[in-house]
């Protein structure tokens, strides 16, 4: 398994090696332009992987629309709060398998009930307003500004799907935005990142190096 992990990886990077050193001679770009191709094209092409990996089983089982409703749900929310990542792309394929192709299975015998909703809404605004933005040492959030924004827009959009959920007559529906937004939560949370062994407000040490300089 983990060969096959490496050889894929391989494959990725000299792909995007390749696509960036075209495009950068088309655009007549220097050595950082290429790099950065490099990079925003590698992270395309992983994510691509990714999700043929988690939606082509999903549509095996046919979860494909269960799979897709939980996702969003998880996505819309991470996109601002950030939070942690896996260490490598084995673990997080076989971690989205079981969140979200998982999940939607369970979700049949977890019906939400709208105060259930309303409960799980203000907790997940509460944790969202204390924790977000989340980073990590790879990518530090830099500028409180910045984090003060992100905050913000990752607390509306869990307002906006709790709504969503609180209206939508379907219980099975409510139960997989309320779980899909509930497992971005735990990605941004202390206590994760302590167990995972994970730095946290891993700004700090950029921008006290700013003030000092």
């Amino acid at each position: 398994m983990q060969e096959e992990s490496v050889q894929r990886i391989g494959i990725i990077e000299s792909l995007a090696s390749r696509m960036a050193l075209w495009l950068n001679k088309e655009r007549q770009g220097d050595h950082i332009d290429y790099l950065k191709m490099k990079l925003g094209i590698e992270t395309i092409l992983t994510n691509v992987s990714k999700g043929l990996v988690v939606y082509g089983t999903a549509i095996l089982l046919g979860l494909f629309l269960q799979t897709l409703i939980l996702h969003v749900a998880y996505a819309v929310v991470r996109r601002y709060s950030y939070g942690l990542h896996a260490n490598s792309s084995t673990v997080c394929n076989i971690v989205s398998i079981i969140l979200f192709i998982g999940t939607p299975i369970l979700c049949q015998y977890i019906p939400f009930t709208r105060l259930m909703v309303i409960g799980c809404g203000l907790l997940f605004i509460t944790l969202l307003y204390l924790y977000a933005p989340a980073d990590t040492d790879k990518s530090p959030i830099v500028g409180a500004e910045k984090r003060r924004l992100l905050r913000m827009k990752s607390v509306v959009a869990c307002a906006v799907i709790t709504g969503i959920a609180f209206l939508y007559p379907d219980p099975f529906i409510k139960s997989l935005l309320m779980l899909g937004m509930a497992f971005q939560i735990v990605m941004i949370l202390p206590l994760t990142y302590k167990l995972l062994k994970r730095s946290v407000k891993n700004y700090e040490q950029y921008e006290t190096e700013s003030r000092s300089a």
